[in-house]
């Protein structure tokens, strides 16, 4: 309970603003929120940069791990907040030339929640370790079945073994792999 000095009543609100308490700029919910934070596995601490190649960043760099706190991109609204394991890549399609034919596919990381077994997709950052990819990358070829028909359940088809080439392409450039 709070007591107005100048008026001489109780005040049992807190203040709002004068907009009745909404957020001064109207972010919307899939917008960037540069938010700091602690690694629930290797407990590094991840510091939010820009130009890492995606906008929500919800993934340690160096060991790929996660925390289930989206339900879209960006909203933070998931009551889990379980530990996310990463198990694996796929490709999303990136879209259309202007003359029809399909550009680069975004290498993305499928993350298993721990907690409710729900699968999310997130864009690879810029600084993510190439090293750690590649190690999950060969690590999903041994995938056990349940994991692999959870992830198929929802819609995701992890990279094969024959798309060692792309994930290289994706991570290093041409000229790298052919090298």
């Amino acid at each position: 309970m709070f007591y107005d000095d100048t008026v001489g009543r109780k005040t049992f609100r807190p203040k709002r603003n004068r907009n009745g308490g909404k957020r001064k700029g109207k972010r919307k919910p899939w917008q960037q929120s540069a938010e700091d934070f602690r690694c629930v596995h290797c407990k590094r601490m991840v510091l939010a940069t820009d130009g890492i190649g995606t906008a929500h960043r919800n993934h340690c760099p160096w060991c790929l791990q996660s925390r289930h706190v989206d339900t879209k991109p960006g909203n933070r609204a998931s009551s889990c907040h379980a530990r996310m394991m990463p198990v694996g890549l796929t490709a999303r399609l990136n879209g259309f030339d202007k003359y029809g034919r399909p550009r680069d596919d975004d290498i993305m990381l499928v993350h298993l929640c721990t907690g409710c077994g729900a699968v999310n997709i997130n864009r690879i950052a810029g600084d993510d370790s190439s090293d750690v990819i590649l190690e999950l990358f060969d690590a999903s070829q041994g995938l056990d079945q349940a994991r692999s028909k959870a992830i198929a359940a929802n819609g995701v088809t992890l990279l094969r073994a024959e798309d060692a080439e792309k994930l290289h392409i994706a991570l290093f450039g041409k000229h790298r792999w052919s090298a």
